[in-house]
Parts: structure tokens; sequence; C-alpha cells
């Protein structure tokens, strides 16, 4: 992966076009058969499901038909990556491209516009459906457009797959309104997390499996809503780390934020966590996902990757092994090893990998740790993992033993796996007993791997330095890296200056985004249209100023932190001047300086000394409420003398009690439904203060719902047990998604925690003159 990327540090990504290619054994003419013969064995899966299977999702090629979802009985898991959308051809919509089928790619991408909807009562998984769909439509709009700027192709299209990318990520962003912040595992596509909460429990690789597509989806269609969600996510995550080992655990709670599983390694449920960590560093080009991955590297190298013995350990114990066999998965991290610049550590883990392959012709699902090598699970399912890392290994060493590696298992797949509907998976890999699926991902990266392997650079439509692989070798193009931002997450305040954390460097290639129309007022580029890839902003550098004028101008503050007001134009405008950036959005306020956008050094210095000065008031106990004021309930009665005050969450929609206005009296009313995630029967509540509950859709929702039905207020009652202000002391504010509907909010809402919901219920239940007063709190 060809960077531009600049830091300090002995730990260095490879580029991996400067690396020595060593001379090869296979001629370019073999090379050349080989990628044809792969490429014949593409368009026979490919045609297979077409003809056979298209529209359903997946191919079953020994009985030449389709799978469906179905509401009835399945497969279990296996068919949460199953939405009735063709899940098979948007996931391999960009493979069709790369083998320079572009005619066929043209006529499908017709089909995909016009066919496929996220409507069904269907549930999938969020980490599938965001791989596999939502990075399958943003890797061919990409494509698309790619198209139309090098051969003038497709003129006729315009964004329909990045909207189509759109509207199934305002569908998956339903799965992240949990206590943490990390996605719920399932979402069904038209009633979102409705009767799906308490499925929370899902994998580390599950819920750090989102930022490079949905970063990706933010950059390329200007609403930062998606990178703020899964940047939260993985902000999480990485707080639950061990705090010595630096390792994962496997399975986590996504509402309280335990560890239910703590088997560690690099296999299935924790592959991709790490994957991303490094990815979104190469792709957004923030280092301090470098830093991060740095630190799980060293622990992995220390428990898991033992003198290049692979094996799972307990995340606590980690002198303990956990289980007594590796993953297929396993088989990506030579490749990721290859990315982070360890080729020589990274050819020692394919050794052990490619032993195993020798042996069976194919990795099996599962098998034992070195010395034995013995299959533990019999089953194949053509992954791509191990080609993945071929690829990888064979582009930074031009070692032509890869090309070998290839050509066998481009073998193995003809004899052991072909049949007459495409290529099936085997039941047993000892047996030769073939499974009636063929996965998506068979035609969306382990063909295209195996293809990309036998490849030359100048064959291809793309270059591909200029592009990063996610998880499910989807491409997405490195130079969607544009500004350092630093988050300031619910639960805590990061402020990241030069001096103490990594930042970006002004990326030296052409982008394709507007992130949001906030930051054209802020960032120095040229100006640029989200949806043309052709645009090309340019950083530009500023005057310097000499010393002594810099000197003079700390001495003259501009403003203090402690003088800050965010909602003022002026001070926005001195940040500004600054290199400072202010966003604040869904109950999260973002802050980033770069001292090159500064009108001059002495504000740059200036602004490092405002962002410690946040730092440090932040820290301090009240500096919650600068971000986010308390609010009350206050409920009386004068027939039982009740008069209560229960403490509050705001919203970062509607009006703002203690602003806004300065109380709200009324009184009572249940929506019904009580979610209120839908208009249709709420007639209940004109003129009243709507007590509805949380969860099944986002709080904003619920708020417009109430609101075009006449309440006259929102109180939100939280559905997890237990819960209290009290318990739940770290700061939160109900928020919504922008996407959804640009209807503006205009009522006050606030949201109390289980146990002061209940206070509030029974008080309504036993009380005919309950009065309720919404207001700031004290």
């Amino acid at each position: 992966m060809r960077l531009s990327r600049h830091f300090s540090t002995k730990w260095l990504i490879v580029s991996l076009c400067l690396l020595a290619p060593a001379s090869c054994a296979i001629s370019r003419q073999q090379k050349r058969q080989l990628k044809e013969k792969v490429k014949s064995m593409f368009l026979h899966g490919y045609q297979s499901y077409m003809t056979h299977a298209y529209p359903a999702d997946e191919l079953m090629p020994l009985s030449c038909k389709g799978r469906w979802r179905s509401h009835g009985s399945g497969r279990g898991d296996i068919d949460d990556a199953m939405g009735n959308f063709s899940l098979t051809l948007v996931d391999t919509l960009d493979t069709l491209v790369l083998l320079d089928e572009t005619e066929e790619f043209e006529r499908v991408v017709k089909l995909v516009i016009a066919s496929v909807r996220f409507e069904q009562d269907i549930v999938v998984s969020v980490f599938e459906t965001n791989i596999r769909m939502v990075g399958g439509l943003l890797a061919a709009h990409v494509l698309a457009k790619e198209l139309q700027r090098r051969r003038g192709e497709m003129m006729w299209y315009r964004s329909e797959l990045l909207d189509l990318a759109q509207d199934l990520g305002y569908v998956l962003l339903k799965a992240f309104d949990s206590a943490t912040g990390m996605p719920y595992p399932r979402i069904n596509l038209k009633y979102g997390l409705d009767g799906l909460d308490h499925q929370k429990h899902t994998c580390a690789a599950c819920a750090g499996t989102m930022l490079l597509e949905f970063a990706a989806l933010s950059r390329l269609t200007g609403d930062p809503i998606f990178e703020e969600k899964s940047r939260l996510a993985m902000d999480y995550l990485w707080h639950k780390r061990h705090s010595s080992s630096s390792l994962m655990g496997h399975i986590i709670d996504v509402d309280s934020g335990d560890w239910i599983r703590r088997e560690s390694g690099i296999g299935a449920g924790l592959d991709s966590y790490y994957e991303y960590v490094l990815k979104t560093y190469i792709l957004l080009g923030d280092e301090t996902y470098l830093h991060r991955f740095h630190r799980h590297y060293q622990g992995l190298l220390k428990y898991v990757m033992v003198n290049s013995r692979m094996q799972d350990v307990h995340m606590h114990q980690p002198q303990s092994t956990s289980k007594p066999y590796l993953d297929a998965l396993t088989a990506f991290f030579p490749g990721l090893q290859v990315l982070y610049g360890d080729v020589e550590l990274a050819k020692d883990s394919f050794r052990t990998l490619h032993k195993v392959v020798q042996r069976y012709n194919f990795l099996p699902e599962a098998f034992t740790p070195e010395p034995e090598l013995r299959m533990y699970w019999a089953e194949s399912y053509l992954r791509p993992e191990f080609i993945e890392s071929t690829y990888f290994l064979y582009s930074a060493t031009k070692d032509p033993f890869y090309l070998e590696v290839g050509e066998n298992l481009v073998e193995s797949l003809e004899i052991y796996s072909r049949v007459k509907c495409g290529y099936a998976a085997l039941k047993d890999t000892n047996a030769g007993t073939h499974d009636d699926r063929m996965d998506s991902f068979f035609l969306s990266e382990t063909l295209k791997y195996l293809y990309l392997l036998f490849s030359e650079p100048e064959e291809l439509l793309v270059d591909l330095h200029d592009y990063i692989f996610t998880t499910e070798a989807h491409l997405l193009p490195v130079q969607l890296a544009r500004q350092n931002v630093t988050f300031f997450p619910r639960q805590h305040l990061e402020v990241h200056t030069h001096s103490e954390e990594p930042s970006l460097s002004c990326p030296s290639s052409h982008l394709v985004v507007n992130f949001s129309s906030i930051w054209d007022e802020f960032i120095d580029v040229s100006p640029l249209d989200s949806r043309d890839a052709s645009a090309v902003p340019q950083c530009r550098h500023r005057p310097e100023m000499s010393q002594t004028a810099q000197q003079q101008r700390l001495q003259q503050r501009s403003v203090f932190a402690s003088e800050i007001n965010w909602e003022n134009p002026e001070h926005v405008i001195l940040l500004a001047e600054m290199g400072i950036t202010v966003v604040k959005r869904d109950g999260t306020i973002l802050i980033s300086q770069d001292a090159a956008k500064a009108k001059h050094m002495g504000l740059a210095a200036e602004g490092m000394l405002f962002l410690q000065e946040i730092a440090q008031t932040f820290r301090q106990p009240s500096a919650r409420e600068l971000f986010f004021p308390p609010a009350a309930v206050r409920i009386t009665s004068e027939q039982t003398g009740l008069d209560r005050i229960l403490k509050a969450a705001p919203a970062q929609f509607g009006k703002q009690l203690g602003k806004d206005l300065t109380t709200l009296k009324g009184k009572l009313a249940y929506a019904d439904p009580p979610s209120a995630c839908t208009a249709d029967g709420l007639t209940n509540i004109r003129g009243n203060i709507a007590v509805v509950s949380r969860g099944s859709c986002m709080f904003v929702e619920k708020a417009r719902n109430v609101e075009g039905a006449g309440a006259v207020a929102m109180i939100v009652v939280d559905n997890k047990e237990g819960t209290s202000f009290q318990a739940d002391v770290s700061a939160f504010a109900m928020s919504g998604d922008p996407g959804s509907n640009n209807t503006a909010v205009t009522i006050p809402a606030l949201f109390l925690y289980d146990v002061e919901g209940k206070v509030l219920l029974d008080a309504f239940n036993r009380c005919d003159d309950l009065v309720v007063t919404m207001g700031p709190g004290q």
C-alpha cells in the first residue's frame, strides 16, 4: 500500500511499490494464462448465480437455484447475512470492474438501482450487512465514477448507488442506540431494534468493523453522523482493552460494556477489529489508530503469536491458552502484518498456514496449532483469507513462491470444488463431499484476490496503491483523508495537540469528499463537490510571523477557555483563525486544530494553549455541565401531597429548557404505541406531555411523531432494567438521526432512567391530578 503519511516511529507502514522485487520464476505469459483462468472461473460462478439464483441472495450450486431469506427455519446465524437484497450481486459489483467486465457492470448496476430496497421485515446482521452491502455499494459507486472519469462510460450514472448505501446506512444507524454506543448485533430492516434490543451480546469484530464503510459514507455524502457513531464505538472498544497486555476479549455486552467471553486471539470474533484499527489509519490518516494498533500488535506478538506459533489465550491470563484450535479466519493476519511493515514475521506466520493447506488442499474451518496442525473442523467454505495474505506477500516481496501457492489453489478449486452450477463449499475436505452453498465472498473476495495475484498493475482500471481493501475486499480510495478531527465522546473528552498525539499530514492527492458544509468555513481547501470524484482541493500554507510577534500575540490573548461561548459567532471566527474547528452534533463536541490552517503561527500557538485550557477545565467535576446541562422533572399532586424532583437527561434537539423556555408544565399521556416510532394511532396525547419508551427507533423520530400528534413535550423512559441517573452519572444526552427527516423538532424532550421513570409512572397511575413540570436541573 503506497501511503503519503509521515511519522517518526521505527514501525513504518511499508510502501509495497518500493520493495525490491525478486526474480520471478513464472513468466509473464504464464501469469497472464493463470489470470485468464481465474477470470473464467469467476464467470462460471457469476453466470451461474445470475442464471439460477438472481435476485436471490446466494446461489445453491448443487441444487442450481437461489437461496432466499425466509421467516421459517433456516441455517441459524449463517443466514443473518441475507436480507433478500441480492447480496451476491451487490457484493460482487466491484470485482466485475477489476476483471474489466464493465459492460456487465453497467447492466447490473441498473438492475441494482431498480430493484434493491431495504424495507423488508427481515432481521439481518449489522456487521455482515455493513461489510457486504454498504461496502459493496460504496465501492461500486467509486468505480462507476472512475469509469466516467477515465473512459467516459456510464455518463448516465448520478450516484444512485451512493444513495442506496446512505439509505441502508440510516437503517443500520439505529443499531447504535445502546448504552455504550456500540451497535447491537442485529437489526430489522423495516422495524429497527423493535424486539431485538435484548440481543445485546456481540463480538469485538462485529462492533469494531464499521468505521471504514461508515467513514467513507460520511465523506462521500457529507453527513458526518455515520463516522461519528462508528468512531465512538471504536473508542469504547479501545477503552475496554486489557490495560497491560492491550488484548481484546471475544464477546461483549453492548449495554453494560462487560466482557462476556474473554478469549483473545486473531481469528473469528476479533480478526477484523484489529484489521480496521490499522486500516482506519491508512484510509483516514488518523495516527491515533496507528498508535492503537502498535499497542495491540505488541500484545499479540507477546501472547498470541509467540515465536510465530499462533494460539488463542485468556484475555486476563494471557499465559494460558483458551481453546485447542485455530479457525480459518486467522489466515488474514499475515496480510495485515505486511500492511504494517512486518514482512518477515508475516512470512513466518504464512508458513504455518501453508503447511495446513498443503496437507488438506484447502484451509479447513479449524485446525490445531503447531506442531500438530491437524484438522479440527473438516468443513471448508472457500474463504478468502489465505489467498488474501498470499496476494499481499507477493505484492511486497515479488517472490514467485506465492504465485505457485496461488496456482495450486486454482487447481484445487477446479478439481475439488467446481460443479455444474458454480463452486460448492466442502462439508469434509478429507472426503471431498460438497455443501450446497456458495457464499457471496467467494466471488467478491476469494476469486478477486486470486485474479489480482496474477495481474500486472498496468492491466487494471485503477492503481491499487490509491485504495485500501475493506475486510470484504471492497475498494475505498485513501484520498478520503481530509482533516485531523479530535472527538469529544459522551463518556470523556480528549484534546490532541501536536505535542501530545500524532496528527495528520496533508493528503498529497485528490479527495472525493465534502464532509459537511460547516467545514467549508474553517478548512482552507478548494471548493469540492462531494459527488464529484475529480475535484482536487489543495493544501495551502500560511505565512509565518516572527518569534517576537508570536510572543506579543500570546500576551494579547484573543479569548480564554473560561470565556468561550460556543454559540457566539465571533468566538467561532476567533477559533478558526487559530486553526481550530468546532462542530456540535448528536450530543458530541468535536474540536480539532491544524496549525497549518491558522492565520499565522502566533495564533496557532495560542490555539494550542486554548486546547490545553479546555482539557484542564473538562477534568474538573463541573465541566460536564458546559456540554450536557442537567435537567429535571418535578411531579406534584395536591390530593396526595406529592412534591418530588426527578433528575433527567436533556436532548440535543428541540427547545432547550432553561434557554429557549424556562419551564413547561402540563399533564401526562401515554403514547400508543409506547415506542412512538410511528405516527399512526397517536391520538390521545394532543395538548399533553407524551410519555414514550426507549427503543425501536431514534429519539428524534419519537419526538417528531409525538409533536406531529399535538404533544407539547416528550419524556422518554428507559427500557433497561435498573438504570438510574445516579448510577449512570456519565454525560448523556438524547441524540437523533439528522438524515432520516429534515423536519425540525420544536417541543422540549427529556430522558428518565428506569428508576426515576418508574417513580413518574407510579405517580401518574396513582394521582389523578398529577402535574408535571419540566425544567433545567439544579
